[in-house]
């Protein structure tokens, strides 16, 4: 009678450990690669956010989206590798908005964001070639791109900076790229340089109409 009841625990205590390894390997959160993207947006909602917006102004008094919004998305993109803004449906949106207290714009909310903020070119025609060169300054962008780097630190206030300024050409085919004097047609994103910083102005000089975002 002893081994029988000595058997009969030790199933008892084999099965409890079964059922409890079971409940370990239950899980009911999603699992994205892309999950280290939140401690990034945190930092730039923490920094960044009022400032831009303070900057802009609001877009929307209701329920639209407001340009921090639409800017975050554009940087959420780029920080997880996206080559346009349709990756933000295709593959990010799901993701972002389990992230808590988060409203994530839709890719063609994006777009109509950064042609908001878009400013008219001045055009230049040049007297020997005749050849029209567009530029676009983007005040109101350019002088938020020097908050934003005020906020996060990487300028400091009245200290004094070189600053270099150079275009990339770049080939294109798109029906808004135009001859460069380098024999191609494409565009030619103005890129400067501030105290050991690289930033990115936007297609300057070529006649598109792309501009810092």
């Amino acid at each position: 009678m002893s081994d029988f009841s000595l058997t009969l625990v030790l199933q008892i205590k084999t099965s409890k450990i079964i059922n409890d390894m079971a409940k370990v390997q239950q899980k009911s959160e999603k699992i994205t690669a892309f999950g280290r993207i939140f401690f990034v947006l945190d930092k730039f909602d923490s920094i960044l956010s009022s400032v831009i917006d303070s900057h802009l102004g609001l877009r929307s008094t209701l329920i639209g989206y407001q340009y921090s919004e639409i800017i975050r998305a554009i940087f959420s993109v780029f920080c997880c590798g996206g080559d346009c803004m349709e990756d933000l449906n295709l593959y990010l949106k799901d993701t972002l908005t389990e992230r808590p207290q988060t409203r994530v714009p839709s890719a063609d909310t994006v777009l109509r964001g950064i042609e908001e903020l878009a400013t008219e070119n001045i055009s230049y025609t040049a007297e020997k070639t005749g050849n029209v060169y567009d530029f676009n300054t983007a005040e109101k962008l350019n002088q938020l791109l020097i908050k934003l780097l005020l906020a996060t630190g990487q300028l400091t206030e009245g200290r004094a900076y070189d600053v270099d300024f150079d275009h990339q050409f770049l080939e294109a085919d798109k029906y808004d790229s135009k001859r460069t004097y380098k024999g191609f047609d494409g565009y030619s994103p103005g890129v400067f340089t501030i105290g050991g910083l690289i930033a990115y102005l936007g297609d300057h000089g070529v006649g598109s109409s792309d501009h810092l975002l």
